[in-house]
């Protein structure tokens, strides 16, 4: 079979493999579709991973081949996978931080998404495959995995109904962000990005205001989002998180929801921590029950996914896909269609 494996920094080589095998319990999909997440361009700009590797894990596709005991799934039908699984019952998973769990870090799907067809290990199988309702395509469920991350971090945050939000980062992570925030209860929502395209876009999305750090001072924005109840940084920018302290209102939550190059540095004066009352969090990937959820979301139209698609390239043409991605620019969320 077709990967698109990642050996170093501008070089991705579309090759050729073995097809996995499955095993009892086991299922192999055919990949039709797989986005082109913030986190696989951030390993592949930085080379973080062990390599060569086959990234991508918002996938969707068909059913190929079901392992012995596979029960309630059928040759053909259409789902979305999850690539990361906790256990449930360490000590992370009793306090909520699934991602930390070292059966979530062990699991995956194998080789990863960028590659035609998936090997997908029994607790997948079981707790994290979905069937694809009928009036959604591929690439609207592949969005399952992107809005369930999100829909955690937003539970996290615990907004409160007539809550101030401020996202900082227009991106696609961000824009999903916002229409969640609007869901849960937030009366307000401000949103910030250096590109006036994504603010434009975010004002048709529901956003009050859309403001530019490029062209107005971080003082002038604090002024007119007077004090966020919830800041979400959906960018990972070290200055963008600097920035986002000036935003909190007093009692405040800030949400770190990006990935940072490595050994980034935050600056913080302690006392806004201690005086003020702020808190800091974090939320990195999802669990079946924000999956479950994020796929009804999308099927039942209460977030809106299409729209943010502004790029396809083909799986041979993942290079040419990362460098338009780490523009920063033109593009959205980038489908590869495998």
């Amino acid at each position: 079979m077709k990967v698109a494996s990642f050996y170093d920094i501008d070089d991705i080589r579309y090759e050729d493999v073995e097809k996995p095998r499955i095993k009892e319990r086991e299922i192999l999909i055919r990949v039709k579709v797989c986005g082109l997440c913030g986190t696989d361009v951030s390993k592949m700009r930085e080379k973080t991973v062990a390599t060569p590797a086959v990234l991508g894990h918002e996938v969707a596709g068909d059913i190929a081949e079901l392992g012995e005991g596979v029960e309630g799934l059928e040759v053909g039908e259409r789902v979305v996978v999850s690539h990361h699984l906790p256990c449930f019952t360490c000590r992370y998973c009793r306090h909520g931080s699934y991602s930390q769990c070292e059966s979530f870090k062990k699991t995956n799907i194998i080789p990863g998404g960028f590659a035609e067809y998936i090997r997908v290990l029994p607790p997948g199988v079981e707790k994290s495959t979905f069937k694809i309702p009928d009036n959604l395509s591929y690439e609207e469920a592949s969005f399952t995995e992107t809005v369930a991350c999100c829909l955690r971090a937003i539970k996290r945050c615990k907004i409160q109904l007539g809550d101030t939000v401020m996202i900082v980062g227009a991106g696609s992570v961000g824009l999903l962000h916002l229409q969640l925030a609007l869901l849960s209860g937030a009366s307000r929502v401000v949103i910030s990005d250096l590109v006036d395209s994504r603010l434009n876009f975010a004002l048709k999305l529901g956003a009050e205001m859309a403001v530019n750090p490029g062209k107005d001072s971080v003082e002038k924005i604090a002024r007119e989002v007077n004090e966020a109840d919830i800041v979400i940084v959906a960018v990972g920018n070290i200055n963008a998180l600097a920035q986002s302290l000036n935003f909190v209102s007093r009692g405040g939550k800030i949400m770190f929801f990006a990935e940072c190059p490595h050994n980034s540095v935050l600056k913080l004066a302690p006392n806004l921590v201690y005086h003020s009352e702020v808190t800091l969090l974090g939320s990195y990937s999802s669990t079946p029950s924000e999956q479950r959820a994020a796929l009804e979301l999308i099927e039942k139209g209460k977030i809106k996914v299409k729209e943010l698609i502004t790029h396809r390239f083909k799986l041979n043409k993942l290079s040419e896909a990362l460098a338009l991605a780490m523009e920063v620019r033109s593009s959205l969320k980038i489908m590869i269609e495998i």
